[in-house]
């Protein structure tokens, strides 16, 4: 890895947090959440235009994830401090987030907090508020699937099942990264089984899972818990335009919760990808990166630097 890979920022109270920067470095800066599981090496694959559009991408590791280590705080408000102590000791003043899939319960809580610094919002494939969802009126119209219902609202209660799970899982992907990337396209639904076919997403991917399971399986499992509860999050304190990327043909995260999503923020604009699956920005990094260029500029991150 280079080393822009691998930085090691010390927060207030004397913890550490692994991240990475990728684009310009004195670019307008980005905070980029990863999905879960996964880690800071995600953003590899948007270095190049990050760099041409002058942004500053900087992806820290969640705990568990990475070089990050672990920490006890497994809450969506606690997860949301520690991103903020994050932004603090990067001293970033005014910044936009860019979070795929698992990272987008982070970002939209810290966008609903830090409305005076959070100056854009990019959501690509979210995982939306399922508690909250099921909760709504709009459930019943167009209900959770019985394998998304199971596995976000139930299975995550189990943690004497999920956390040596997740364990097992991590050490036999580290033993055997080359098969389990082999069988992603072959298990995945037809929309992504192309893209995650190719050779340059597969390594990406292999890369990037390889990192987030270093520790082992704690990272993952903790998003999971987070995942399965309401958000209690103020979706109106959210004051940053907002772009939300969904597919309709997404398996992994229930679609109908990230539109109900991008219908709660004030300011969002829906892209609904007639077709796509869940890994349809490895093909469209450009776009997203581009769109969140342009939503940064018409919100005054036009030549913000991080003080």
């Amino acid at each position: 890895m280079m080393l822009q890979d691998s930085q090691i920022l010390t927060l207030a109270g004397g913890s550490t947090v692994s991240y990475a920067e990728y684009g310009a470095p004195d670019g307008r800066p980005v905070l980029a959440l990863h999905g879960a599981p996964a880690c800071r090496l995600m953003f590899s694959v948007a270095d190049e235009e990050a760099r041409a559009r002058g942004l500053r991408l900087i992806a820290p590791d969640r705990p568990g994830y990475g070089l990050t280590p672990p920490d006890n705080r497994v809450s969506l408000a606690a997860r949301t401090d520690w991103l903020k102590s994050v932004a603090d000791a990067l001293h970033l003043d005014r910044f936009a987030v860019l979070a795929v899939s698992g990272g987008s319960p982070y970002g939209v809580s810290l966008a609903a907090i830090c409305p005076e610094r959070v100056a854009a919002l990019a959501l690509v494939s979210p995982m939306g508020p399922v508690a909250d969802y099921a909760e709504s009126p709009d459930c019943k119209l167009e209900p959770l699937s019985f394998l998304h219902d199971r596995f976000f609202m139930h299975m995550p209660y189990r943690t004497w099942v999920t956390h040596p799970l997740g364990d097992v899982g991590a050490w036999m992907y580290r033993h055997g990264p080359d098969f389990f990337n082999s069988m992603l396209p072959r298990i995945a639904a037809s929309p992504d089984a192309g893209i995650l076919s190719q050779r340059h997403v597969s390594e990406v991917m292999r890369k990037m899972t390889l990192e987030a399971f270093r520790q082992g399986g704690g990272g993952g499992t903790a998003d999971l818990e987070i995942f399965s509860r309401p958000w209690n999050v103020k979706f109106s304190d959210v004051t940053a335009p907002a772009l939300v990327w969904q597919g309709t043909d997404d398996h992994v995260v229930p679609p109908q919760a990230a539109r109900w999503l991008a219908r709660q923020l004030p300011r969002c604009e829906l892209h609904s990808l007639e077709g796509a699956g869940h890994f349809w920005v490895f093909e469209h990094v450009a776009d997203v990166v581009a769109s969140l260029d342009a939503l940064m500029s018409q919100n005054g991150l036009k030549e913000a630097r991080a003080s």
